[in-house]
């Protein structure tokens, strides 16, 4: 109902519920909490206001209509629960099945019996059920068409795999408690590889992509060094992201996390990539760089590359510290079952990926599990601390 045709014991009637309730949709809706993977979590106030924009980006990847059922796996405690399923719901009408807590089979029988459309999962889970064969014959899957997946990089043969085995689509959701930012979906991205690897760069010359936040955003590399705004390909720098999705700051007393023109600083390291500079290449993020003689090496492009040996279940990349380099690279892996890997031939296998030579492993840790938090992001503080003792 439009003001204008509004009768005026309505306006009455809206004026006694303002002066009623004081309350603004600017103000604090939810506190979420940083995972603390590295530290101790933060506490993000989220308004009325920025839930309402930042769903968006979670309706339109995935491109969720009334017709759709969404299974939701995750707590609403988070952004993966409260946006990734509750709000796509309350804004489309369509319908949410609950899950919690996690428990794979009855998860995979609810799939099969609430004929799910469209859920979300962490890598972890989308690795092992892809290994798994048997468990995927036995549960009907035909209903579901795509699946969101984030908090840690996507490794290629994942997102290849489910799609070219059960054609369904793994979108790429790239964000924070603090500010959802990038998202490759398969509308933007068919090539699964693509999907994997790359993110939007908003803002490109003769570029449109299909979520909405994209004319939103902007979107900025800067240098860690120098300070200065990258615009050249394969020049590595920090995301630093603006727009309605962005917090306004943590709760309590807390060092600012904006730069001098208002933008979040991430801490993620991007790169400018694709023939016109219209994507976002993920290589780490800062903290987890490992520095190798001055030469700074990207885990997360390492574990992409041992993720592909088929003998590699999970994996995490850490620096050994050394007194002579600084550090040297440590390779952390669970391995598939009946499988044996050794360091010489992890080393070779990936000698003709031709990758550079000081990016290569110098030792190798063959664990049953990697320890993650309950959002499935690994705990690599856990893995130093043990690589020192």
């Amino acid at each position: 109902l439009s003001p204008r045709a509004a009768t005026e014991t309505q306006r009455s009637e809206l004026d006694v519920r303002i002066t009623e309730d004081p309350n603004d949709p600017n103000d604090a809706m939810t506190i979420c909490w940083t995972s603390g993977t590295e530290s101790e979590p933060k506490g993000v106030p989220r308004s009325h206001y920025e839930w309402l924009a930042i769903c968006w980006a979670t309706i339109d990847a995935p491109d969720i209509v009334v017709g759709d059922v969404l299974l939701n796996p995750f707590p609403m405690v988070n952004m993966a629960g409260i946006n990734g399923m509750f709000l796509p719901w309350l804004r489309t009408g369509c319908v949410l099945v609950q899950h919690h807590p996690f428990d794979l089979r009855v998860f995979l029988g609810q799939i099969e019996a609430e004929r799910v459309t469209y859920t979300v999962a962490p890598p972890a889970l989308l690795w092992m059920l892809l290994a798994d064969e048997s468990m995927l014959a036995a549960v009907d899957l035909s209903s579901l068409t795509r699946i969101g997946s984030g908090s840690v990089p996507l490794q290629p043969p994942m997102v290849r795999g489910w799609q070219e085995r059960y054609g369904i689509g793994v979108i790429n959701f790239f964000g924070s408690n603090e500010g959802i930012s990038l998202l490759s979906s398969p509308a933007d991205m068919p090539d699964p590889d693509d999907r994997a690897r790359y993110f939007p760069r908003f803002g490109v010359e003769n570029f449109r992509w299909s979520t909405r936040i994209s004319d939103w955003m902007d979107v900025r590399l800067v240098d860690v060094v120098t300070g200065e705004d990258i615009t050249e390909v394969g020049h590595p720098g920090e995301l630093r992201i603006s727009g309605p999705t962005v917090f306004a700051g943590y709760l309590g007393d807390r060092p600012s996390p904006f730069d001098e023109r208002g933008f979040l600083c991430t801490g993620d390291i991007f790169e400018i990539a694709g023939d016109h500079g219209q994507f976002l290449r993920y290589l780490d993020r800062g903290k987890d760089l490992v520095i190798r003689g001055g030469m700074n090496i990207a885990p997360a492009e390492l574990e992409g590359l041992i993720a592909e040996h088929p003998a590699v279940a999970d994996v995490a990349v850490i620096g050994d510290p050394d007194e002579v380099l600084g550090e040297r690279v440590a390779a952390v892996v669970t391995l598939r079952p009946e499988t044996e890997l050794e360091l010489d031939a992890l080393v070779a296998f990936l000698k003709d990926k031709r990758i550079a030579s000081y990016k290569l492993p110098e030792r190798l840790e063959i664990r049953k599990e990697l320890p993650r938090n309950s959002t499935g992001k690994i705990l690599k503080r856990e893995l130093r601390q043990k690589s020192v003792a």
